[in-house]
Order: structure tokens, then sequence, then C-alpha cells
């Protein structure tokens, strides 16, 4: 079993490095000028392309079904634009953060006896990974090639068109003439956009999970320790124990400091996106397979995106509360160490015992769990059923 879920760890993480890397997100200690500013780079294309629809809902403010469309396009581009800066601006710390947690787990797999302990659920959090980039994949794949089979249906159908389909519902300051150079360029400056849109949604949320998973099996390590103090040296193991929590403490402060805006900006936009889609695809009276297989992968897509975030907070919190502390896997071990009279250790046990759970906020506004899931849900309902009150 251990072999298997060391098998499937790797392929989970170097999924995710391999998506992070084509970003220039992954945080190499030392990496090329290119590199660096590849980021920035990405910024200015989604920005681009955030003016562009935004031009384009100005030109059919009054038309509700056209600007319920382009704006829900145009917030995922913005999603986008917010993790890059989110990630570029505290490089330093990604950097920190990946010192503390990806070589220490590393290391773990290799040198530790109970592998199976740190590996435990490693299915869930590849599954997540897994099918948030099949979704992002499929969806990027039915938006490139959506424009391209439009042409190619009025070309075998003989109809003339005098506007080739763009990508995205958007609206140029130049004239584009169909099937011209300025086609063609515009095109691959939304194909460029989409790729990125899919690299950015894709190995973020990846990372964020993979970072909550390498923080709970450090978690594991140290209840594995703390449980059985009979085959190690007690004051040692205490004193690692604490040392080491007391990192994972830090650990958690930069995850959300770097993921603070990110999870706050998805939960604040992830109801708006989902019940534009519920509320075009309502609209609709016929529906092309390939749009529907779009709404589908989309609808999909965000609701994973989602709840890979409040997941992922519940999961460590219940680590920390259920599964160490009232199971008396770590305080109470901690307690009955036998730290009477040795002064040194009854110190760093007072410390333990008041050492705070491992919580994830999102910029202190609200504590990441499942239960914001729920409420992300219940919002899209809401706004789908007044957006058709509206309507009507």
């Amino acid at each position: 079993m251990s072999e298997s879920g060391l098998s499937k760890y790797r392929t989970y993480r170097g999924l995710t490095k391999a998506l992070l890397t084509a970003g220039g997100l992954w945080p190499y200690h030392n990496s090329s000028i290119f590199y660096r500013v590849w980021p920035y780079l990405q910024i200015i294309v989604s920005s681009g392309m955030v003016l562009a629809i935004l031009g384009f809902v100005r030109e059919h403010f009054s038309n509700v079904d056209l600007v319920t469309r382009a704006l829900s396009v145009m917030t995922s581009h913005l999603t986008t634009i917010v993790k890059l800066m989110c990630l570029a601006i505290n490089r330093e710390d990604l950097v920190e953060l990946h010192k503390h947690l990806d070589p220490y787990v590393e290391n773990l797999l290799k040198t530790f006896k109970s592998t199976d302990v740190i590996l435990k659920d490693v299915n869930s959090f590849r599954f997540l990974t897994w099918g948030l980039t099949f979704f992002a994949f499929i969806a990027t794949c039915v938006l490139i090639f959506m424009p391209l089979l439009a042409i190619l249906h009025c070309h075998q159908q003989g109809i003339e068109l005098t506007n080739y389909p763009l990508i995205y519902p958007s609206v140029y300051p130049w004239k584009i003439i169909s099937n011209g150079w300025v086609y063609k360029a515009n095109y691959i400056f939304e194909l460029t956009a989409t790729l990125i849109l899919f690299s950015v949604t894709a190995s973020v949320d990846s990372l964020f999970n993979l970072y909550v998973f390498q923080m709970v099996g450090q978690l594991r390590e140290i209840s594995y320790c703390i449980t059985h103090l009979d085959s190690f040296d007690k004051n040692n193991s205490v004193v690692k124990c604490i040392v080491q929590y007391e990192k994972l403490m830090k650990c958690a402060v930069l995850l959300e400091k770097i993921y603070g805006y990110i999870v706050l900006w998805i939960m604040a936009t992830n109801a708006v996106v989902l019940c534009s889609l519920l509320f075009q695809m309502s609209q609709m009276k016929s529906i092309s397979i390939t749009r529907e297989l779009l709404f589908i992968t989309y609808i999909a897509m965000k609701i994973i995106q989602t709840f890979i975030y409040t997941w992922g907070g519940s999961y460590l919190t219940d680590e920390v509360i259920w599964k160490i502390f009232l199971n008396q896997n770590y305080k109470d071990a901690v307690y009955a160490s036998n730290w009477f009279g040795n002064k040194n250790l009854t110190t760093t046990v007072k410390m333990t015992l008041c050492q705070k759970s491992l919580i994830l906020t999102a910029c202190n506004f609200f504590i990441v769990s499942v239960k914001l899931f729920v409420m992300v849900m219940n919002t899209t309902l809401s706004f789908f059923f007044l957006l058709q009150a509206m309507d009507s």
C-alpha cells in the first residue's frame, strides 16, 4: 500500500509542479529573469482580455443575456489576474513556505517508518487535482475550437461570413476583417489568454491543495511520534514535536498571506459566475452539443475549484482538532510525557498547551471550511432566482 500511495503522491505532485512551472509560478529558489517576469507578462495579456470583454459589455449593455455571458467570462480572467498578482507579489513568502513543506515531506517519505500514516487520503487530494485539471482542459479545448468549428460549418453550408467569430465576446478599438491578418492576430491573442486561464486555474488551486496535504502529513508525523514515546527519547521527541508544530503555525500564516485574497475573491465571484452560467442555460431554447459541453465542464470546474479551498481548510483544521486533540494523540500525550521536575521540558509543555489550532482564514473575514462551500452554493441559487425574476 505504501508503494502505491507513494506513486500516487509523486504523480499528484509532479502534475502540480509541471502546471506551475509552465506558468512561471513553481517556487524555485534560483530562477532566471524571464521565469520571474513571465507571470507579469501573463497579467498584461489577461488584463488586455478583460478590457476587450469590457468593451463588449459596454456596447451591449441593454441585453441582459449577452452582458451576463460576457461578465462570467471576464470574471474568470480577473480571477487569473488576482492569482498571478498574489503569487508574484508574495514570491519570497511562497519560496519560504515551500522550503518548510515540500523538502521536509520528501525526506519524510524516505525515512519515516509508517509512510501509510503520512499518505492516508492522498487519493482524495489527487482526485480533486485531476478533476479540476480535466474539466479545465476540456473547457479550454471547447473554447478554442468552437469558433473554428463554426467557421468550418458555415463553409460546408456555403454561408459567407462577414465577421469571423472569436473565442470570447469582445470588442477591440480596431476593425477586424474576416480571415485577415488582424483576425488571426486577435485569435492568437485570445488563444494565449485562454491557455493562461487554463494553466493558472489548474495550477494555483492545486498548489493550495498540495500544501494542505503536506501540512497534514507533518501533523500526522507529530501525532505518531508523540504517541510512540517509548520508542524514542522522550525529552527530545517532545521538544522536536513542539518546534515542528510551531513551524506549521508559521506555514499556516504564510499560506493565509499568499492565498487570503485569492480565497476571498473566489468565494465572492464563483457564486456570481455559477449563477450566470445557470441563467444562460435557462434562457436557451436550443443548445448545441459543444456549447452544452462547455457549460457542463465550466460549471463542474467552478464547483470543484470552490470545494478544493473549502474542503482543504476543513481538512487541516479537523486533522488538528479532532484527530490530535480530542483523541488524546497530541496535547494529552505531551502532558503525560513525564515532564515533572524537568524545567526545560516544563516550559515547552506549557507552550504546547497554550498553542492554538491551525485554522485558515481568508483575510480574517471568514474561516475557510466546508460551511463556506454550502454558503456559496446557496448564494448561487439565490442570485439565479433573482435574475429569473428580473428577466420575467
